[in-house]
């Protein structure tokens, strides 16, 4: 049987002039969730990562748990979608306002709406990836894993790219991503089985190695 480890990264720099990077809570995050795979006595085969820099860096935390060493694969499959260039495509071009960019109560709720439009396909700008596109590059990373014979795989990918392979996993219709995106924690994994009878989910959005912590400040969504 192989079990596929789903990270998300941990904490990005969200209002910073690059997002792209860890915050301090994000390498915490991800050095915890490291140090608990490792109490776990849990050891993987190969590692898939996309390109990102905080996807980078959260795998850099969690491997300094592990002396020895593991194949790492980087591709541009896990990286997460444009969110800029959706929130674009849904004000049909215009400007963001800086609220719209920097304070997280206005962003996410013009972002819940500009995906819950992406992916009924009614937003008529132009956007870098199409939602049909998107979706096809989720399953051609499910697809890798239809024959693997590994034991153990962690794929630490973002919180939107996560949702498109639970929501294709559990054959659920495209307004149910939404629902997955938005409540996925920094850090957490979810959990996929694969044996002779296909492919499961078996764990969702876990994060008891923050829990452990009892500190609320370190459970994060962005």
């Amino acid at each position: 049987m192989t079990s596929i480890y789903l990270v998300r990264h941990g904490q990005a720099s969200f209002g910073k002039k690059d997002y792209d990077n860890l915050s301090e809570i994000g390498e915490k995050q991800s050095f915890l969730l490291g140090e608990y795979f490792k109490k776990l006595k849990l050891n993987f085969d190969k590692i898939y990562v996309g390109t990102l820099k905080r996807q980078i860096q959260t795998s850099e935390q969690i491997l300094k748990h592990y002396e020895n060493k593991i194949n790492i694969e980087r591709t541009q499959l896990l990286n997460e979608y444009d969110v800029k260039s959706v929130l674009t495509g849904f004000v049909n071009g215009r400007d963001l306002s800086y609220d719209e960019l920097h304070n997280k109560k206005t962003h996410f709720s013009l972002l819940r709406n500009s995906v819950m439009a992406w992916s009924e396909n009614k937003i008529n700008y132009s956007v870098n990836e199409t939602w049909d596109q998107f979706e096809k590059r989720a399953e051609t990373f499910l697809n890798l894993f239809k024959e693997t014979k590994k034991n153990n795989i962690l794929v630490i990918s973002s919180g939107g790219t996560i949702s498109m392979i639970l929501r294709l996993l559990l054959n659920l219709p495209s307004d149910q991503f939404a629902n997955f995106h938005f409540q996925i924690y920094n850090s957490s994994y979810s959990k996929i089985k694969i044996n002779e009878n296909g492919m499961a989910l078996s764990l969702f959005n876990c994060i008891s190695h923050l829990e452990m912590e009892r500190n609320s400040d370190i459970i994060t969504y962005v």
